[in-house]
């Protein structure tokens, strides 16, 4: 479940292209689902349904990082594209921001 009460799914092709790509993001699948439940910033994706949900974690498997998660949203339902550790969040548009 997304911090906006939509349901992601991760998909087993998706989960096998994170295991791939950025086998780091999966050795805590924890962080994963606490950054799409809690983010602390969401913008507007590359493509016209995507999103990208950001968390900073102190401690991460390649340091202090935020945690991306990439969405794409179809009829009020997401599936997981990709996840990946960054130094900062990107995107045109800041669709969400969690404040406090």
């Amino acid at each position: 479940m997304a911090y906006d009460g939509k349901r992601v799914r991760l998909t087993d092709v998706q989960r096998r292209h994170i295991a791939f790509f950025h086998p780091e993001v999966l050795v805590n699948e924890k962080m994963l689902m606490d950054t799409l439940d809690m983010p602390d910033i969401v913008t507007k994706g590359g493509g016209h349904k995507m999103q990208v949900l950001y968390k900073y974690y102190e401690s991460t498997p390649v340091t202090s990082k935020y945690l991306a998660v990439v969405i794409e949203v179809l009829n009020q339902e997401g599936f997981i594209v990709t996840s990946y550790f960054t130094d900062r969040t990107r995107g045109t548009k800041v669709l969400w921001k969690r404040t406090g």
